[in-house]
């Protein structure tokens, strides 16, 4: 088996690995690894699957060609022709330049005001101080975006209290290739996938903020009057979707005096470098053809749109020598970085303020209190939500626990 990897200049690693008969040398099989996004279907893994089968008869940008066929929906973030080009080239051994980001007059955006989808939310703020496993968490977004997606539940915010230091994956990529696993097991970590795509995140309950939002499908209609792609009617994808989701922790941030940006595709910046990252997934309305077995059933008319789950992981303090031995992060991850080094890339939060992450966390909630138009708190341990955590539990024992989910891509 052969391994080449490509970095999208300002976007995503692309990986691939050659299976090659052990007889006669034919190839077998390309699979695919990395940190790229696949936005708007139910099973991104399914696209994956797709494209490296057609990736053995046809050109990458032929094989692109037939998964936007079969999967018209589809929309691949920091995977590209060229980019997988390159990296099967490499794995055969063909010297490939890593390609430096070109020069841009793009800027770090900063928000200062919500769009009009947040005036048109009813958000429940779950309030959750019980510390929970890193499974337990990856399960609770799968349940309460599917209970969002069929109309059971209304939009709702959660943020996360840790119960464990954790290397949360991203669904599409190689464990062994993102994760020292002996030296996380030494120090203490958990390795566990989650269901949405992106980098791996290093998690150490007390220096790291959590939040997931689940919103309906419409809350990422483009906006009226808007033209081109994102015209009226349309649904949001890449950067803007993540970005709307995101705007009130950028006005919350911004009034606690915490100076933060959103920067293409998914990071929340400071001006000293990165904060943190989002991901996303959408979810059909009583889907039941779920990657992960998961059965949703009893939509109502009105949650015809299916929902959204958007999660943001933010450092608030990092132990750097910790995570650069824990994670591997690869030589092609860091080419088109002007900061080489991936812990100087990273500025916590704590290095703008003075609250403790504990008292971060709840001036956060206190903020989406204020910020967001049409909010409401309710307790996690409620009877109503019973059924939910109950749900859940058994989710992260079945699925999110298990060797076969973490290890779906060796």
């Amino acid at each position: 088996m052969r391994r080449g990897e490509y970095k999208v200049p300002g976007g995503k690693l692309v990986a691939v690995q050659l299976h090659e008969s052990r007889e006669d040398g034919r190839l077998r099989h390309i699979s695919l690894d990395g940190d790229f996004f696949i936005d708007g279907v139910d099973d991104p893994a399914a696209v994956v699957s797709t494209l490296e089968h057609a990736l053995l008869g046809v050109s990458a940008s032929a094989a692109l060609d037939e998964v936007q066929r079969t999967y018209p929906e589809a929309q691949l973030v920091g995977l590209t022709a060229q980019a997988i080009d390159n990296a099967i080239a490499r794995a055969r051994g063909v010297d490939v330049a890593s390609a430096a980001m070109a020069g841009t007059s793009e800027k770090d955006e900063e928000i200062d005001i919500l769009s009009p989808a947040w005036e048109k939310l009813d958000l429940t703020i779950l309030d959750d101080p019980e510390p929970r496993s890193p499974a337990m968490h990856m399960a609770l977004d799968e349940v309460l975006a599917r209970e969002v997606a069929d109309g059971k539940r209304g939009a709702t915010l959660r943020f996360w209290q840790w119960g464990a230091g954790a290397v949360i994956i991203g669904l599409h990529q190689s464990v062994t290739n993102e994760v020292d696993e002996e030296r996380a097991r030494e120090l203490g970590f958990t390795v566990v996938r989650r269901m949405t795509g992106g980098g791996a995140m290093f998690v150490e309950p007390g220096n790291t903020i959590t939040y997931s939002l689940y919103v309906p499908g419409s809350f990422l209609a483009a906006e009226p009057g808007r033209t081109g792609s994102e015209g009226e009617g349309a649904q949001l994808s890449g950067y803007p979707a993540y970005r709307r989701c995101d705007e009130w922790v950028l006005l919350a941030l911004n009034n606690l005096g915490i100076r933060a940006h959103y920067k293409p595709i998914n990071d929340i910046t400071s001006p000293a470098g990165k904060i943190g990252g989002a991901a996303q997934r959408r979810f059909r309305a009583g889907d039941s053809g779920s990657s992960n077995g998961i059965d949703a059933n009893g939509a109502g008319a009105h949650a015809a749109n299916g929902s959204v789950l958007h999660h943001v992981t933010m450092a608030y303090d990092i132990d750097a020598a910790k995570m650069l031995d824990v994670l591997r992060i690869s030589r092609e991850k860091m080419a088109d970085k002007a900061v080489k080094s991936a812990a100087k890339r990273v500025d916590p939060l704590k290095s703008q303020t003075s609250l403790t992450r504990d008292e971060l966390c709840a001036a956060l909630q206190k903020q989406a209190e204020q910020v967001i138009p049409h909010v409401r708190v309710e307790p996690m341990n409620a009877p109503h939500h019973a059924a939910t955590l109950a749900a859940a539990r058994e989710l992260a024992e079945r699925v999110y626990s298990s060797e076969a989910w973490t290890r779906r891509i060796e």
